[in-house]
């Protein structure tokens, strides 16, 4: 003989819900939980029920009775069966879960009479001083990308070594009709001397190669001799290499244009007055 309770079938099988009733009424079926009035007899939906019905509405005008001719929804609401009443009904639902949702406000509230009287003067109450705040609640963990510290633009910034956390260091630096980034004073100076290194080392390869052709040119009466025919780089020449001797250079030259124009100029006017 098998065991009375089979151990192979699910306790969900075993167990009978709870709306199954036995030895109830005719009107209380198994499904009657799902019908919006319980106590109602249930109905075969096999078999056809008549509604209301569309029921239209007519206006009299000068003794003919015209048709309303509504909007889209009381058309479908027509067609459908759906009165006013049953949109009451979802809205008092509505209504009510939404009132069981809200918390009720805390009764024992921290703020004093002084604090409320002012309010009052000002004509505001509490929920119109939260009306700009952001409720996010991941507002607090998550950082705008772009969002740097103050101190770490007073670190990047030339401020002698010291970190002024009140001073934007980005201020003035973009010129806000264009948004373009403005020009620093020694921009000038620096393309002077740009210019001044391109100028000298070309004049410096020029006169290589003048060598070096004039080697090669010697190397012809002994052919077994070694030419080197790379022309050497000089690192005084280059403003990445060396900015410093190279900015002392170019000022020794402005300085001597400088002195040659004063002498030009000077004699000039000591030989036309």
């Amino acid at each position: 003989m098998p065991p009375k309770d089979n151990l192979y079938l699910p306790k969900y099988i075993q167990n009978v819900p709870w709306y199954f009733k036995t030895g109830g009424k005719d009107s209380t079926d198994d499904l009657s939980h799902h019908r919006k009035d319980p106590a109602q007899a249930p109905i075969d939906h096999s078999v056809p029920q008549a509604g209301i019905g569309i029921q239209d509405e007519f206006d009299t005008v000068n003794g003919h009775e015209i048709r309303k001719d509504g909007d889209y929804s009381t058309k479908r609401d027509r067609w459908h069966g759906t009165t006013l009443g049953d949109w009451d009904e979802i809205l008092a639902q509505w209504s009510t879960i939404k009132r069981s949702i809200q918390k009720p406000e805390d009764a024992n509230d921290s703020d004093d009479t002084d604090y409320e009287l002012e309010l009052q003067e000002l004509g505001l109450e509490k929920k119109d001083l939260h009306i700009h705040l952001k409720e996010d609640p991941l507002e607090k963990s998550i950082r705008d990308r772009r969002d740097v510290p103050a101190y770490i633009l007073a670190i990047n910034a030339n401020e002698g070594g010291k970190i002024r956390l009140g001073k934007d260091s980005t201020a003035a630096l973009i010129n806000l009709d264009s948004e373009f980034v403005k020009e620093s004073k020694d921009v000038k100076e620096l393309r002077q001397m740009q210019k001044f290194a391109w100028d000298q080392n070309r004049q410096y390869e020029e006169r290589k190669q003048k060598e070096l052709y004039q080697k090669q040119l010697d190397s012809l009466h002994d052919p077994y001799a070694e030419v080197d025919d790379t022309v050497p780089v000089d690192l005084g020449l280059s403003v990445e290499a060396s900015p410093t001797l190279m900015m002392l250079k170019n000022r020794q030259n402005e300085a001597e244009k400088k002195r040659v124009m004063e002498k030009k100029k000077n004699s000039l006017l000591d030989r036309y007055g």
